[in-house]
Parts: structure tokens; C-alpha cells; sequence
């Protein structure tokens, strides 16, 4: 088994690298120059300091130096003013004849440009896409995931600090969703058809159709309606405050493992029954086994290694989840992280954020494949 595992995580290489190549492609294909929706919404500032840099080497070019050239010395200001008349002339305008409103517009599309192209710079926007991916590829390696552009943020640090939230939300949704579906499942093939059946079958379709938005809303109203309850605003950490920690997070993990129970109630439901009819179990009972001991020792047993490859599938669920109720909650995990990144078009927290989701995914799927052997001795590794 040792030699699988090892063998799965050199796997594991080409796989993150295919990720990494088609995040950084998708990121450049978007339907708008991300720099200018950027800059345009104002998240971003610095303008007047990329048109003081161009001014700057115009006058270095020139032989002076601009470090003694500052203020309103006469030399600086030709300087600006030959720098807007290049940009009028490339608009089609005569400098000598511009007003003052075509001239001022004309500097702040000078500014805008330069700073548009020193965030390009910074992003790897202005190489070609293999250079961009080479260059985020050597410094992830090295441990730098770059620096976000809303607020110059180290994105590492960032997802130090938010990873152990998600972790306790998708880990406590999980374990809500599997203590819920497996014995309920079980208990749902074992009465097969009665009432009981019925039922469970029903509150199953329940959880697969009633939206998490909707059940965290009307948790939060019926609460604050009837009692007086609001979760904390401000998130704090489990070691640190408890009580405050709990309150805000396990009710969202329980929404959370309550929509995805649905989907594993009824595998499990099914494989239970499939196992049932096989002819060991048959040969169990014959032998004068307990039902109890032959549902517990032999049936769920089996019957869980579909439903364990399913909880690896729900991984990728457990992120698309916890947005909706981080946003809802004001949980500061890394599904928030993701959309205030994507909102913002921030591609170092983007292509981040998308790696430790694609690490955490083949791990969990290798965690998976080793449980088979576990639940099913006759499951081999080789």
C-alpha cells in the first residue's frame, strides 16, 4: 500500500499542473480586460504617481535628473506638458488649440494608462501565457502566491488565516451530512417500503430540494422573530472564543450537512439494498446470525464503499456550499476569499485560492481510494 500511496502523490504533479495551466488560461480569456475593470472601479489608486514616473524618465531621457527637478520647477512642468501633448496628438486633437478640459483629459488617460500597465507588470499580464504560468509556478514552489491586488495583502498569509475556518465548516458540515445519511439509510433499506421507508425517502428529496440560502434566511428570522437571537457579527477563532466560534459556525455546517445528507441517504439506502439480496448474507442468516450482526458486521460495511467514493465527490460541493453561507454568515473563510477575489478580478488570490481547492480535492480522492482497502478486504492495492 506504502508503494501505491507514493505513486499516487508523483501522480499528483501532473495533475496540479494541469489545474494551475488551465486556471491561468480561463483567467485570460475573460470577456474584459481585467486590468480596466480594475482601475474602472476605483478599487485601485495610482494614477498620479505612474504620470509623475512617466515625466520622470522623460526627463531622465533628457539628462536630468528628477529626484532636484519637483513641484512647479519650470523643467517639470514642460516635461508634463510635452507628455500630454503626445497623448493629444495620438487622440487626434492639435495641442496648441486643446482646451483645458480635452488637456485635462488627456493626462488622465496618460495616468490611467501607465498605471494600467505597471498592474499588468506586477500581474504577469504583460508576458505571454506561458511566461505568466512559468513565473507563478516558480514562485508558488518556492512558497510565494503572490500579492493581492486589493490592498497589497500577502495572499499565502491570507489563506493561512482563512483555511482553518473552511476547514471547520466543511468538517463539521461533513460529519453532519454522513451522521445523518448512513444510519438513516440503513435504516431506510432495512424497512424497505413500510412507512419508515417512505418517509426517510421523503425527507431525503426534502434536503435535496430546499436551497441553503433559503433554510439560512428563515433561520435567521425565525430567531431574531421569535427570539431575540442574532449570530456575532465578528468572526473569532476557536481557540480564542469558543462560545463565540460555535455560535457561528455550527449552525451553517448543520444547513450545510443537512443538504448534502440527501444525496448519501439514498446511495446508502440503495447499496444496502443490493447487499442484502447477495448470496453471503443469505448464508449469514442461514448460519443463525442476529439480524443486527449481519446488517453491522457484513451488509453496511460493503455497502459504504460507493457511499465513500460519493463524500470524495462532495468535496468540490463543500466549497460551493460554504460560499453561499459564508457570505450569509459573514464567515471569513476561503470561499469568501474567492469571491470577493473573482468580484475584484484579484488573479494572484484567483489562481491561489483554485490550487488549495484542486490540492484538497486529489488528496481527499487518495484518502478515498485507501478506504476501499479498509472497508473491503478484498480490495487490493497495486
Amino acid at each position: 500500500m506504502l508503494q501505491y500511496i507514493i505513486r499516487r502523490i508523483i501522480l499528483m504533479i501532473p495533475t496540479l499542473i494541469g489545474v494551475s495551466l488551465l486556471v491561468t488560461a480561463l483567467l485570460r480569456l475573460l470577456p474584459a480586460d481585467a486590468v480596466d475593470i480594475l482601475v474602472a472601479g476605483g478599487e485601485v489608486q495610482g494614477g498620479p504617481e505612474s504620470f509623475n514616473e512617466i515625466v520622470n524618465k522623460r526627463l531622465a531621457a533628457e539628462g536630468k535628473d528628477p529626484a532636484a527637478i519637483s513641484g512647479f520647477n519650470s523643467d517639470r512642468l514642460r516635461a508634463e506638458k510635452a507628455v500630454v501633448d503626445d497623448q493629444l496628438k495620438k487622440e487626434g486633437i492639435n495641442p496648441e488649440t486643446a482646451l483645458d478640459s480635452q488637456r485635462t483629459a488627456a493626462r488622465n488617460t496618460v495616468s490611467r494608462d501607465a498605471f494600467k500597465d505597471k498592474i499588468r507588470q506586477r500581474v504577469g499580464l504583460d508576458k505571454n501565457y506561458f511566461e505568466q504560468w512559468s513565473s507563478w509556478a516558480w514562485d508558488a514552489v518556492r512558497g510565494d502566491l503572490g500579492t493581492s491586488l486589493i490592498g497589497s495583502r500577502d495572499v499565502s498569509s491570507e489563506l493561512k488565516r482563512r483555511i482553518p475556518v473552511s476547514v471547520e465548516l466543511g468538517v463539521l458540515g461533513m460529519l453532519v451530512s454522513i451522521v445523518i445519511a448512513v444510519p438513516l439509510g440503513v435504516a431506510s433499506a432495512v424497512k424497505q417500503d413500510s412507512w419508515v421507508d417512505y418517509g426517510l425517502r421523503g425527507f431525503a428529496i426534502a434536503f435535496l430540494s430546499v436551497p441553503s440560502f433559503f433554510v439560512a434566511t428563515i433561520i435567521i428570522a425565525l430567531l431574531i422573530r421569535f427570539y431575540g437571537y442574532s449570530f456575532p457579527i465578528n468572526y473569532r477563532e476557536l481557540w480564542d472564543d469558543p462560545s463565540t466560534n460555535l455560535q457561528l459556525v455550527v449552525t451553517p455546517a448543520i444547513i450545510l450537512g443537512v443538504g448534502l445528507s440527501g444525496t448519501l441517504l439514498r446511495l446508502t439506502r440503495a447499496q444496502m439494498l443490493e447487499v442484502l439480496r447477495q448470496d453471503y448474507i443469505r448464508t449469514a442468516r442461514s448460519k443463525g446470525l442476529s439480524s443486527r450482526h449481519v446488517i453491522i458486521r457484513h451488509a453496511v460495511r460493503n455497502a459504504l464503499v460507493p457511499v465513500v467514493t460519493v463524500i470524495g465527490l462532495q468535496v468540490p460541493v463543500l466549497v460551493g456550499g460554504s460560499l453561499v453561507l459564508e457570505q450569509i454568515f459573514a464567515i471569513p473563510g476561503v470561499a469568501n476569499y474567492l469571491f470577493s477575489a473573482i468580484n475584484n478580478r484579484d488573479f494572484p488570490a484567483i489562481i491561489a485560492v483554485n490550487m488549495v481547492v484542486a490540492v484538497v480535492i486529489v488528496v481527499v480522492n487518495l484518502a478515498v481510494d485507501v478506504s476501499y482497502a479498509v472497508l473491503d478486504p478484498r480490495v487490493r492495492l497495486s
